[in-house]
This record gives C-alpha cells, sequence and structure tokens, in this order.
C-alpha cells in the first residue's frame, strides 16, 4: 500500500494488494517496498530556516522525512496510476489496431497471411490490356432456355449415367472439367466431348481459391487448361470457380485466357443428402428462362479425401442428383425450357434474346 496526499492508504491498480500484477515492462521501475522503508528523505535547507524536526529513534523518520515521504509517495501512486490508465489506453488502441480477423487457415492459406502482412501488398503482374470478360450468374433472355452444367468430373461413377440420361432426353450441357479427373478418365473425357457437350475449366485439383498465392491461382487454372486441351483437341469454353469462389488475381487469369466466368442461379436444392422427390420438384419447378442450373458428376476436394465421413456424404448426395436426373430433365421440358450448354444459352441470348434495356442496363 502507498499513501496519497494526506497520508491515507491507496492502492496501485495491479498491485499485489488488488490481487492484479503489475505488467513486467513497469515492475523495474517501481521502488521495492523494502527499499521504500529504508529511505529516509530530507528537502534542502532554506537560507536562515532549519526545518523543524523531532528526536528520530531507530527505525523512525522526522517530522520534515514523514512528510516528504508522504508527499512524494502519493504524487507517485497518481503518476503510476496515470501511467497504467494511459499504458491501458494505448495498449487497447494498439491491441485493437493488431488485431487479425478471424480467416481460416489451411494449407494454402496465402490471403490470410497477406492481411496480416504489410498495408499496401505487392502487387504481382502488372495490369494489361484483357478487354471485356463476364462473369455470369444468369442469362437475361426473352427465350425459353437454360443451361445445364455439371462440375467436378468426369468420374465413372456418375458421368457415364449422366450422359445416358441426357441423350435419352436429347439434351446438351456443360461439363466443367477438373483436370485432375480429366487425366484419370482420358477416354470417359472423350466421350462426353463426342457426344456433343461443352467442356469448361473446373481448375486442376478444386482448391479454393481465395487460399491460394497468385502463382497457385494460376497453376491450377493454366494446368487444367493445357493438360484438357491436349487431350480432346479443342479449347475449354469458360470457368466455373469451385465453390464459386473468387479472388481478383483468377479473374485477371481468366481474362487473359479469355474465359467467361460462369457461376450459377439453380442448384439441387436444400442441404444434405435429400432426396429424390425433393430435388426434382425443386428444379422441376424453379427453372427459367436464362437460368444456369449447377449439378456434379464427380467429388472436387471429396476426391483426395477417400473413406472420410465428408467424402462419403457428398457421394450420397451426388448419387441423389444422379438418379433425380431424367426426372428432372423430363419436368423440365414439361414446362416449355430446353435446356443446352452455357455456350449454346448465351451465344442465343445474344442473338436477339436479350431486351435492349437489359443488354445496355439501361432502364
Amino acid at each position: 500500500m502507498l499513501g496519497d496526499l494526506t497520508g491515507h492508504p491507496q492502492s496501485i491498480p495491479g498491485s499485489p494488494d488488488t490481487g492484479g500484477t503489475v505488467p513486467g515492462r513497469l515492475k523495474s521501475a517501481l521502488p521495492s517496498a523494502d527499499h521504500l522503508s529504508r529511505t529516509r528523505w530530507s528537502r534542502p535547507r532554506s537560507a536562515g530556516r532549519r526545518p523543524r524536526t523531532r528526536p528520530a529513534g531507530r527505525g523512525q523518520c522526522t517530522v520534515a522525512e514523514t512528510s516528504r515521504r508522504r508527499f512524494l509517495l502519493g504524487a507517485g501512486a497518481t503518476g503510476i496510476a496515470l501511467g497504467l490508465g494511459s499504458a491501458g489506453v494505448v495498449e487497447t488502441v494498439a491491441d485493437r489496431a493488431s488485431v487479425a480477423l478471424p480467416i481460416p487457415r489451411g494449407e494454402h492459406d496465402y490471403h490470410a497471411r497477406e492481411l496480416e502482412g504489410a498495408a499496401f501488398p505487392q502487387v504481382p503482374e502488372e495490369p494489361g490490356r484483357f478487354g471485356m470478360n463476364r462473369v455470369i450468374w444468369s442469362v437475361p433472355t426473352t427465350r425459353p432456355l437454360a443451361a445445364l452444367t455439371f462440375d467436378d468430373g468426369p468420374t465413372p461413377e456418375y458421368t457415364p449415367r449422366i450422359l445416358e440420361a441426357l441423350r435419352d432426353a436429347g439434351v446438351t450441357a456443360t461439363f466443367n472439367v477438373m483436370g485432375h479427373n480429366a487425366v484419370a478418365h482420358r477416354n470417359l473425357l472423350r466421350e462426353v466431348v463426342a457426344a456433343g457437350h461443352e467442356l469448361g475449366n473446373h481448375t486442376w485439383s478444386h482448391l479454393n481459391l481465395t487460399r491460394l498465392t497468385p502463382q497457385q491461382t494460376r497453376d491450377e487454372i493454366v494446368r487444367c487448361k493445357e493438360t484438357v486441351e491436349d487431350i480432346v483437341g479443342q479449347p475449354l469454353a469458360g470457368f466455373r470457380p469451385p465453390r464459386g469462389m473468387l479472388t481478383g488475381y483468377a479473374l485477371r487469369v481468366c481474362a487473359e485466357l479469355g474465359y467467361d466466368v460462369w457461376v450459377w442461379s439453380c442448384t439441387r436444392g436444400p442441404d444434405g443428402v435429400g432426396t429424390t422427390d425433393v430435388v426434382v420438384d425443386h428444379l422441376g419447378s424453379l427453372v427459367g428462362p436464362g437460368d444456369v442450373v449447377d449439378l456434379h458428376d464427380g467429388l472436387g476436394r471429396g476426391t483426395f479425401q477417400p473413406g472420410t465421413s465428408f467424402t462419403a456424404g457428398l457421394a450420397a448426395r451426388r448419387e441423389v442428383e444422379v438418379r433425380a436426373l431424367p426426372a428432372v430433365l423430363h419436368r423440365v421440358a414439361e414446362r416449355g425450357i430446353t435446356l443446352t450448354s452455357a455456350g449454346r444459352l448465351l451465344a442465343a441470348a445474344s442473338d436477339g434474346g436479350v431486351p435492349t434495356a437489359q443488354r445496355t442496363g439501361t432502364a
């Protein structure tokens, strides 16, 4: 305990008396209790005047010494309290300024590290004249057309059955290919092309693009493009980002390659495995002109995690989609909507199928 200006006891925040802890950087600046008990304070003599004193026994201080000690210790306590308060404010502001956003970390978590780094991250490449490329969720059109797309394949578990259902219904679609699966199932990939379907780029291994470095992003997209085009001998029509997640750098790479980026406006329906009836009812009543329907013929990242509960759940969900597909195609056709590839939908809309106000962006 330390005294204030009146000599009354006063506790320092964080002192043992209050049950607190003095920060380490302040401990060295505070006098110890033993040092204070052995220190005798005296004030300088003024000319012609001697301080009033009384005899001091062993371990006692003079009146002048006691008053001086109370004054200094009281002022010291006040100063230390103010110092602690100020330090607390500074610490709070500094702590708030340095708090990192709760960004999930992973093996390729580049952008989380970048956010915690320099205030002005280095621009990886110079800008370029890449023209106008689009991010497409749906296509405004007056024609009864919608795009049907499949992601993550090809795989022997799902792709052959999907091709059969499409053939029976007379429907063409876009298969957004994962490069790893294209190499693993080359003949199946060629069957997709031979049946008249369109191919899109769905990266090499379905990594989350928001967690990658610029170079990793480029590698994922370009490796898929070069490998798949080498197998089928024709260019890929566009890009579907894994999970629909993009970065500015991914858009740049797509622009360099001349890709439109295709997202989607319709999926198979509610989360979870569900049932074929739920999927049929959802898509059969929802799909309308200009929609982009997103289904799957593969497992995405589950391809690389066999035997896990995540992959098992995903496989069950995919199985329901595939089984529901014939009925979905029938239900949508009954409503007068023609399902086709993404490229054909865009071409038809551009050829007089888009209202002028929507095409130009004017009211």
